[in-house]
C-alpha cells in the first residue's frame, strides 16, 4: 500500500509499506480523507520534529472498517468512522486499537472530509468546556483558523451570550460572522483592543487559538488577558509554534485562570467525540466550510506545503484517497 512518510524537515514522501492487519484487539480502516493539522505542519517544517526518522504523518482522517479483531466491541466492517487519537493515518489503510482511544461513528451523510475534520473538533471542545461556557458570559476568541472557528461554534452551542472573534485575515475573519460570531476584530488595527475595551462588559473566558501571534506588537494575547473580568479563564487551545510573552500582574490583580485545553479523562472524551459526531450531523456545528483545498495522495508534499503557507483563502488542507 501507499503511505506517507516524513523522512526530513519539509521532505515528505509517499512511499509503498506493508499493509497492517488487525490483530485480537485492533480495527484496519480504509482511509478516505486525512485533514492536515498545525500540528503536522509543525512536525513537518522543523518546529516540532518527531523523535526519529522516517516518521508516520497524519492523524485528522475519517474511512470504512474492513477489518475488525475478535476482542474489538462495539465495531463492525463498513463502518464509517473517526478516532480520536493515533497518529500515522496519511495512508491508504491504517490499523488502531479502539479501547485506546475515541472512536466516532459517522452518519450516512457526513463527507469524509468532514469525518476527518471531527477529530479537530473534539479536540477544541475539550477546552471549551475547561471555560465552562453558559447563558450570561461573553467569550474573546483569538485566531479564526479551523481550531478558532470549531471554539466559536461550540462556545455558541454551549450557550455563550456573546461570541467576539479575532484574526488578521480578512477571508477568516468573514467566515468567523457566518459560523456566528457576535462581530469580529483585527489586531493589527490599531486601537483594537480599546474599541473593545470601550464596549464596557469585560470577558468571561479568552480562548486563545492562535498558532503564533503575527499582529505588529506581538501583543494580542496579552491584550485580551486586560479585556477579562475578574476570576476569568483563559483556555489555551491551539499549539503554539513561539514563545509569548505576557504580563503576569494582569493574572495576579483579576485572579485570572490559565487552563490547558487538554486533561479530560479518555472516558470523558469518548462522551465529546459522540456529542461531535451529533452536532455535525445536525448541523449545531459546521465543519464543511473548512476545507479549502484539496490533494490526492501522490501530491501529499505539494498539500503540506499549501498548509504551511496559510495563504488568504486557504484554511484546511484534505488529502483525499476516494
Amino acid at each position: 500500500m501507499k503511505a506517507a512518510r516524513l523522512f526530513g524537515v519539509r521532505d515528505l514522501r509517499v512511499v509503498d509499506t506493508e499493509k497492517p492487519s488487525s490483530d485480537h484487539h485492533s480495527a484496519v480502516v480504509k482511509v478516505a480523507s486525512c485533514v492536515l493539522c498545525g500540528s503536522d505542519v509543525h512536525q513537518w517544517d522543523g518546529r516540532h520534529p518527531p523523535s526519529a526518522y522516517p516518521s508516520d504523518f497524519g492523524h485528522e482522517t475519517a474511512g470504512m472498517v474492513v477489518e475488525v479483531g475478535s476482542e474489538v466491541r462495539g465495531l463492525s466492517v463498513s463502518d464509517r468512522v473517526t478516532w480520536y487519537l493515533a497518529h500515522g493515518s496519511l495512508a491508504e489503510y491504517f490499523a488502531f486499537a479502539p479501547h485506546e482511544m475515541a472512536v466516532g461513528k459517522l452518519a450516512a451523510h457526513i463527507t469524509w472530509e468532514e469525518g476527518a475534520t471531527i477529530q479537530l473538533l473534539c479536540a477544541v471542545m475539550r477546552g471549551v468546556v475547561n471555560g465552562k461556557p453558559g447563558p450570561g458570559k461573553r467569550a474573546l476568541v483569538l485566531g479564526c483558523g479551523a481550531v478558532g472557528l470549531s471554539v466559536l461554534q461550540c462556545a455558541r452551542a454551549m450557550g455563550m451570550d456573546e461570541v467576539i472573534a479575532a484574526d488578521l485575515i480578512p477571508f477568516r475573519r468573514s467566515l468567523a460572522c457566518q459560523l456566528g460570531a457576535s462581530y469580529t476584530v483585527d489586531p493589527s488595527v490599531e486601537g483594537w483592543y480599546n474599541t473593545l475595551s470601550r464596549a464596557g462588559e469585560r470577558f468571561h473566558i479568552v480562548y486563545d487559538c492562535m498558532d503564533e501571534d503575527r499582529s505588529p506588537g506581538g501583543d494580542t494575547l496579552d491584550l485580551a488577558l486586560r479585556l477579562m473580568d475578574d476570576r476569568g479563564r483563559c483556555v489555551i487551545v491551539g499549539i503554539s509554534s513561539r514563545p509569548r510573552t505576557i504580563h503576569t500582574h494582569t493574572i495576579l490583580y483579576r485572579g485570572l485562570k490559565i487552563i490547558g485545553a487538554h486533561h479530560q479523562e479518555m472516558a470523558r472524551v469518548r462522551e465529546l467525540m459522540a456529542m461531535a459526531c451529533q452536532w455535525v450531523a445536525d448541523g449545531t456545528v459546521s465543519v464543511k466550510p473548512y476545507v479549502t483545498h484539496r490533494f490526492p495522495l501522490a501530491e501529499a508534499q505539494k498539500a503540506v506545503e499549501t498548509a504551511a503557507a496559510q495563504a488568504d483563502g486557504v484554511l484546511k488542507v484534505a488529502v483525499n484517497l476516494e
